[in-house]
């Protein structure tokens, strides 16, 4: 197999991120300290694609972490249907890879006026980062590879970090200080039962929840995108209802788990569809082998659980960059799509 765009950009986010923490710590002090300041009620995120999947990662937590409802608004909110909304002493994040997406930037121009606008952009003088308050660059370098990785992870990265000093928790802050090395540990490790597992199918889901609700939507993408994979995201609540009668034999499904209060009923669910006689991969840092499951994919310890979902998207990325080639695709090159897309 050669090396892909997707596997050499993805193989470079463990030193993005190292650079990307040491260079937005100030940034994200300056921030926080603006956002204590001021009086914030509640919190909207806006992006497309697989930012907005690090959004689901911002709502859970602006929520677990700041006590914020957060909200994901429809940029055609601001430009199908040219409304108004009521964004008063309000935190509105936007993030995106390219900055260009024309609804993005109009939406940002809509609420400027009313609420605290901070854009997660990696090209910094793009259009949605001049019509923002605050600019929080990723650092993830020139990403020419349609599927993002190095994107994803330095959005969800920054995300880690504004909490984590917000909150001023020190034992985040010291995990985020170690997360470029637990990356690169991810990077090694070796998924061939995923590609056997997916290799052959048509459709599969991807289950996590809470803070690993974002990295399934992300994965489910991936493998739609790059892999021509029929692949839904559910949360292992939301799962138990209508999808779960679509379990039968041999159905792939895709579990990740963090270290947190969620764990124990994402595992049982993993269990009791690989009881089903689903193939089931279970990926969760510092993994409980005695899980009963079709799989267990090797993964580095826990780190924090904050940050486990960071660590499992990384194992991710360059198994599905494999996956893509097994199948007879180019992960560089997928199907009727672009890098850059812009909507309105």
């Amino acid at each position: 197999m050669h090396d892909t765009l997707m596997a050499k950009e993805a193989r470079s986010a463990p030193e993005k991120v190292a650079l990307q923490l040491k260079e937005n710590e100030k940034r994200w002090y300056e921030i926080c300290q603006y956002l204590k300041s001021d009086q914030i009620n509640f919190a909207a995120t806006v992006a497309r694609g697989s930012s907005d999947h690090a959004a689901t990662f911002a709502k859970y937590l602006l929520e677990t972490q700041l006590g914020l409802i957060t909200a994901s608004i429809a940029p055609s909110v601001y430009t199908a249907y040219q409304s108004q909304t009521k964004t008063n002493n309000s935190l509105f994040i936007g993030i995106s890879q390219s900055g260009k997406s024309p609804d993005l930037v109009q939406s940002f121009e809509s609420v400027r006026q009313q609420a605290t606008t901070i854009a997660l952009v990696n090209v910094v003088d793009s259009p949605l980062a001049q019509a923002a308050k605050f600019v929080v660059p990723l650092h993830a370098a020139d990403e020419k590879a349609v599927a993002a990785t190095k994107s994803y992870i330095t959005s969800l990265t920054a995300l880690a970090q504004f909490i984590a000093l917000y909150t001023n928790d020190d034992l985040l802050i010291r995990a985020l200080a170690d997360l470029p090395d637990y990356l690169d540990k991810a990077v090694q490790v070796d998924w061939s039962y995923a590609i056997d597992a997916f290799l052959k199918a048509q459709d599969a889901y991807v289950i996590a929840r809470g803070y690993g609700y974002a990295i399934a939507q992300e994965a489910a993408l991936k493998l739609k995108e790059t892999s021509s994979l029929h692949a839904e995201p559910f949360s292992s609540a939301e799962v138990l209802h209508g999808p779960f009668a679509l379990v039968k034999k041999a159905f792939p499904t895709l579990v990740f788990a963090q270290n947190d209060a969620t764990a124990r009923r994402v595992i049982e669910l993993a269990q009791r569809m690989s009881a089903m006689g689903a193939d089931v991969m279970l990926a969760m840092p510092g993994n409980i082998n005695t899980a009963q499951v079709s799989y267990h994919l090797p993964m580095p310890a826990s780190l924090h659980p904050i940050l486990d979902p960071i660590i499992c998207i990384q194992s991710f990325y360059m198994m599905a960059a494999k996956l893509s080639l097994a199948r007879g695709l180019n992960p560089d090159q997928p199907d009727n799509l672009n890098k850059v897309t812009q909507t309105v």
